[in-house]
């Protein structure tokens, strides 16, 4: 494509300076296909937004003559400013661009007193109402437009300054009383208006056709000549006109006309007579861009100075074009491969000021916002603000945080229940409800969750409150009852002489067994229990579990699970809508990893059911942080709907952290990495780099991930210079010790004594403030809190650091009249020791060759094999070849087999999104049919679309797939 827009004339052009229209003047010494004389002034409307490439024809009128230059000023009644044609018969005529209905263009008047054709014309830009003419008969008028009757000063050179036909004349940039004209015979003057004087004068051998005033440098001057023995421009310094100051070299014939960029000075437009019209810099005297090459050349040329890159040039084969200096690809297909300007020799690192921006404002890292503007235009302001975009998440932060510096359970237990009171869902009403009964005080944890569950069990005390004002009313029953008469008479005979004649036989010969069968084969198993508990415990104890499978109540499995102590079966037997029932019973009989385990067991079942919140409740009982961590996470998107995730994370991490201070867990899973380094990441975001330093430190070493390292090391960073300050300012002030560094606490002392009762609670790293630091000792919430309340049927076994020997004990809902071989004994548990762990030893980055893939799925399994693939195909030829050092190439390929071999562990562990895995596979599908450059594609995608995920090992594949290409080749 050829330009924007265009249309079909022969004609001077001068641009609207405040509105989008151009004026085009008849150009003298045109001729049409139908030898036309007549001379028109047409308004053209520019409007970039409409689909139409021809320019619109908005207003017009009839010239007396034709125009040999034309000029728009900004001087008049309306905004739209003055038009000013310089006519062949030595006249300026002046219109009103202001249309009528019709679109007639009022001509005001005619400017008279030059003797030949006007060629140099221009309106004073600092006293727009001054308006400069130059003719052939070599004077220059100087009209005001105020009083425009006559000119307000007449120039006319003599002797040695006399011009002949002057060709052009321009205003100075910075001194509204100093003009400059130059003439067809190579003489350029430059004036004093004001005292009608001239100040110097240039003579040149050849004829100079334009002259333009340097807008930055006000005593610089350009000079072009139309001959073709010379089609040089010249930037001259009125000072020093011995050498020009720069020349620019590049048309072959002359130079017809040229016009300085008013947007930017270092941009110059020229057109010459060998039809080319190029853009230069000014600064290096260098082409930037040209024009295609038409059939003929242009004669005039313009910038537009409301869209800056924007041009018209006017050709002698009448066509005025409109021209994108960046390009026009958007308007057409056709003619696709051609380009609007042939970029030569551009400065890479040179941009026009209208692609520099006056302000601006970047987001950095730890809530931290620089911003920057142009006052005054020639020096630039920085400034550096601290952000926080989100206030109410700020004060959440803040109050979080106090009430886990506390360190108090009462404090802890007061933020579950108030966040039980705000939570808007009964999920969240569960869960912190729950979160709340297992932070009770001394043995109620256990009461708690059964009363809140539903199975409460009243206490003695109650008992007796609830049993007085009946106590009469209850001993008359317990009299009445006790004078119930006995059946006199003889006794009862049974409907089946036969079948007592057997048991009575049998019972005669001490063969209980027999009896015991016979009755069974009857049905009669109260008589088959009785008979079978005279009969030995061996006896007994068949005749019971028959009995206990033969029974069809509900009960009986609670009671067969109590006789065999066999909780784990009956938790996987039970229908998972009765898991209330089941983890009260556990509550009540189960201690300990028994506990625990069987916790977990009933979640499992019940999320393989789909009761979700089930199963998060049992994971939460059980202290299994990471399982609850990764249900929270996967309804963290569910739940944000009204809410932003910065909000949800908080709503998340407040759960989490109150979860891992009751239980003491110190496993750090993948899923809980991601939520403390989104944490971190949103609280650096609001400029709280110190609370996101105390939260990581709740993680070990080991536990950082290579992202989360990063991301640790970068709040270290920026939040130490902000701590020396903050601790220079207000050196007065007491130093704020780490809320959440470890403290040690004594182990109990050794002891034979029963243990104790009391539910304790123990942080994973106890602030330093602990206003009552000897509630939190072992046993800790995840193994013990849940201690016996209610006469349970097994002891909690013993904390860390103690040693008791424990007694067998029988459960309190087995009859106590039974033998005591009947009730199942109780094994002693073997007490635990403290033990001293040392340090492990930090794991050294995995590698391509060291990292575990044993646990990537099978359909990832070929990236594994493809990345292994190019990693030593890229470095195998390299070792013999390259000319770096050895010490070079083996840095090299080892940071880039620990990128890979991170991105194999984050395989391994399951660590990458799924629409990252999806493209990884489409870019090694490509790497093994040796399509590198389809490679490369989607690593650049990947690049702009999962670079916050993938982009520490998204450049090293980049390098490596390159390299692999270079080596195929």
């Amino acid at each position: 494509m050829d330009c924007i827009k265009s249309i079909g004339r022969s004609a001077f052009v001068a641009i609207a300076p405040e509105s989008p229209f151009i004026a085009a003047g008849t150009m003298a010494g045109a001729v049409d296909l139908s030898f036309s004389s007549s001379a028109n002034l047409e308004i053209l409307e520019l409007d970039f937004q409409s689909n139409d490439r021809e320019l619109k024809l908005v207003g017009q009128c009839q010239s007396s003559e034709r125009f040999n230059r034309l000029a728009w000023g900004s001087y008049g009644s309306g905004s739209d400013g003055l038009i000013a044609g310089g006519l062949v018969d030595g006249n300026i005529g002046l219109w009103n661009p202001i249309r009528s209905e019709s679109g007639e263009i009022a001509h005001v008047r005619d400017l008279s007193k030059h003797k030949g054709p006007v060629r140099g014309l221009e309106f004073n830009d600092k006293s727009p109402n001054q308006l400069a003419s130059g003719a052939d008969d070599g004077t220059v008028c100087i009209w005001d437009l105020a009083n425009p009757s006559k000119p307000s000063h007449y120039l006319k050179g003599t002797g040695s300054y006399m011009q002949s036909e002057i060709s052009s004349l321009s205003w100075n940039k910075g001194f509204q009383h100093v003009l400059a004209s130059t003439s067809h015979n190579g003489t350029t003057v430059i004036w004093d208006v004001n005292n009608e004087k001239i100040i110097t004068d240039l003579k040149n051998t050849v004829r100079c056709s334009v002259l333009q005033w340097d807008p930055d440098h006000f005593n610089q001057i350009l000079v072009a000549s139309d001959e073709d023995s010379s089609p040089n421009v010249k930037l001259l310094d009125i000072r020093y006109l011995q050498s020009p100051v720069r020349t620019f070299v590049g048309h072959q014939r002359g130079v017809i006309a040229m016009e300085w960029c008013p947007s930017d000075s270092l941009y110059l437009l020229t057109c010459g007579k060998d039809n080319r019209t190029i853009c230069w810099n000014t600064k290096t005297g260098k082409i930037v861009a040209e024009l295609p090459t038409g059939q003929n050349w242009n004669f005039d040329v313009h910038w537009y100075p409301k869209m800056p890159g924007v041009i018209s040039a006017s050709s002698v084969d009448g066509k005025i074009g409109i021209y994108n200096l960046e390009g026009c690809s958007s308007y057409g297909t056709e003619n696709q491969q051609h380009f609007l300007f042939h970029l030569l020799d551009a400065d890479p690192l040179t941009a026009p000021k209208w692609w520099k921006r006056p302000a601006g404002a970047s987001f950095g890292f730890g809530g931290k916002l620089i911003s920057f503007n142009k006052n005054p235009p020639e020096a630039s302001e920085v400034f550096l603000h601290s952000l926080a975009t989100e206030k109410s998440l700020v004060n959440r932060i803040s109050k979080f945080e106090a009430a886990l510096e506390n360190g108090e359970k009462t404090s802890l237990r007061g933020l579950c229940e108030k966040k039980t009171e705000e939570a808007e869902s009964e999920e969240e009403k569960e869960t912190w409800g729950l979160l709340k009964i297992m932070l009770e005080e001394d043995g109620n944890a256990k009461t708690k969750l059964r009363s809140h569950l539903g199975f409460s069990l009243p206490s003695e005390e109650n008992d007796q409150t609830a049993n007085e004002p009946h106590a009469t009313c209850s001993s008359t029953n317990v009299e009445e009852t006790q004078k119930v008469p006995e059946p006199e008479g003889e006794e009862e005979e049974s409907s089946d002489p036969t079948f007592d004649d057997a048991i009575q036989r049998s019972l005669i010969v001490g063969d209980y067994k027999a009896a015991v069968a016979q009755c069974l084969s009857a049905n009669k198993m109260a008589d088959a229990l009785v008979i079978a508990h005279v009969g030995g415990t061996e006896l007994w104890e068949s005749t019971r579990d028959r009995y206990i499978r033969m029974s069809n109540a509900p009960y009986m499995k609670v009671v067969s699970a109590m006789m065999n102590n066999d909780l784990m079966t009956y938790v996987h037997t039970i229908p998972p809508k009765s898991w209330k029932k089941t983890l009260a019973l556990i509550c009540t009989f189960a201690e300990g990893d028994e506990w625990i385990s069987l916790c977990d067991a009933l979640a499992s079942n019940l999320m393989a059911a789909g009761f979700t919140l089930a199963a998060t409740l049992c994971y939460i009982c059980a202290g299994n942080v990471d399982k609850t961590v990764d249900i929270w996470s996967m309804s963290l998107e569910k739940q944000s709907a009204g809410k932003s995730y910065a909000e949800c994370v908080q709503d998340l991490m407040e759960k989490t952290l109150v979860l891992a201070l009751t239980t003491c867990n110190k496993r750090v899973s993948a899923s809980l990495r991601k939520l403390f380094e989104s944490y971190a990441e949103i609280l650096a975001s609001q400029g709280l780099l110190a609370t996101a330093m105390k939260f990581l430190k709740l993680l070990e070493s080991g536990d950082f991930s290579p992202e989360l390292s990063i991301l640790r090391d970068r709040i270290s960073l920026y939040a130490e210079p902000e701590a020396a300050n903050t601790s220079a300012s207000t050196n007065t002030q007491p130093k704020i010790s780490n809320p959440y560094q470890e403290k040690s606490f004594p182990p109990a002392p050794l002891s034979n004594a029963q243990p104790s009762r009391s539910t304790t609670f123990v942080p994973l790293n106890p602030p330093q403030e602990l206003k009552n630091a000897d509630q939190y000792q072992q046993p800790t919430m995840d193994y013990h809190s849940f201690n016996r309340s209610a006469g349970p049927a097994y002891n909690a076994p013993p904390g860390p650091g103690s040693y008791r020997s424990i007694h067998s004990q029988v459960g309190p809902y087995i009859n106590s009249k039974i033998p005591q071989t009947v009730a199942p004994p109780v094994r002693p548990m073997t007490p635990t020791h403290q033990v001293a762990v040392q340090p492990e030893p930090v794991a050294p980055p995995p590698t391509v060759q060291t990292a575990d893939t044993s646990n990537v799925p099978a359909h990832q399994k070929p990236i594994v094999a493809s990345l292994t693939r190019l990693f030593t195909e890229t470095f195998e030829p390299l070792r013999g070849y390259s000319r770096d050092t050895p010490a070079k190439k083996r840095e090299a390929e080892d940071n880039c087999s620990r990128k890979l071999g991170a991105l194999f562990s984050k395989l391994n562990n399951g660590d990458i999104s799924k629409n990252a895995a999806e493209k990884l596979t489409q870019l090694c599908q490509a790497l093994d049919k040796r399509d590198f450059g389809a490679a490369l594609k989607i690593q650049g995608l990947m690049t702009s679309t999962e670079w916050d995920e993938c982009s520490s090992w998204l450049p090293t594949l980049k390098k490596m797939i390159v390299t692999g290409r270079q080596n195929v080749r």
